[in-house]
């Protein structure tokens, strides 16, 4: 489960937004992606496809 994940992160890219840059990382070990902002410094998780 993810939630229980102690994540692995890679960094995979970032994107320029309107204010500053989204920076991209995936956990190696559950395959979430985690998209921090620049803008409001947050960090969003969206979770991995389970297969």
């Amino acid at each position: 489960m993810s939630e229980s994940c102690e994540h692995d992160l890679e960094f995979i890219g970032d994107q320029k937004a309107e204010k500053g840059v989204n920076k991209y990382f995936r956990c190696r070990k559950c395959g979430d992606v985690f998209v921090h902002t620049d803008e409001y410094n947050k960090t969003y998780r969206i979770p991995g496809v389970k297969g």
